[in-house]
């Protein structure tokens, strides 16, 4: 039911979020996936810093060290200009979801995880469109490549045991929400230019 009910609660920021996004445009210049590229990096650098910290990984028997996002975005992002020093000037998102319990990180990884299912798609579209690979430049997009369904399985699988034990849906649905208001937030600012293609 907790996956049920994610979905449903969380479908509104899920579009609000998708709206905005111009990964699949074709009109998406080199110049502007760079830059929609750092923001992702300003997001999962500090997020997956403090995900790492936490002490329930063998708990939920999830090794987060394999679906570990921010060394896939580096690599991209080396692959396309940049250099591991400038990385460190990238600007880093302040305000990300607070994560003090485990139902806290179960509604946060759900949406991270449930972000690579549309990688294959994106990846084709970068490809076709920009030229760029998941060796020059679009490795965090293509998640786990063959892996991606089978990983998003086991992943449901563990969230729905969890859900079960621990009987907190409304935390992990909070912080889902949370976590995609936080990302939208962060990747397209009110305050800034939309990031629109050049």
């Amino acid at each position: 039911m907790i996956l049920k009910q994610l979905k449903q609660a969380t479908r509104e920021h899920h579009l609000a979020l998708e709206y905005q996004m111009p990964i699949l445009d074709p009109l998406l210049s080199h110049e502007n996936y760079q830059q929609l590229l750092s923001r992702f990096y300003g997001y999962y650098a500090p997020l997956e810093a403090q995900l790492l910290a936490l002490s329930w990984w063998d708990e939920i028997d999830l090794d987060y060290n394999v679906r570990y996002k921010t060394p896939s975005l580096e690599r991209d992002l080396i692959a396309l200009g940049n250099t591991s020093d400038s990385l460190t000037q990238f600007p880093r998102c302040q305000e990300l979801p607070e994560i003090t319990t485990l139902s806290n990180l179960l509604g946060c990884l759900y949406v991270i995880e449930g972000a690579t299912l549309g990688g294959q798609i994106i990846t084709k579209h970068l490809q076709a469109n920009l030229s760029i690979t998941p060796e020059s430049g679009s490795a965090f997009f293509n998640g786990y490549g063959a892996e991606t369904s089978k990983r998003w399985q086991a992943f449901c699988m563990m969230l729905t045991s969890q859900a079960e034990q621990i009987d907190d849906d409304e935390g992990v649905i909070s912080t889902a929400n949370q976590t995609f208001v936080s990302l939208e937030q962060w990747l397209f600012p009110k305050t800034s230019k939309p990031l629109t293609p050049l």
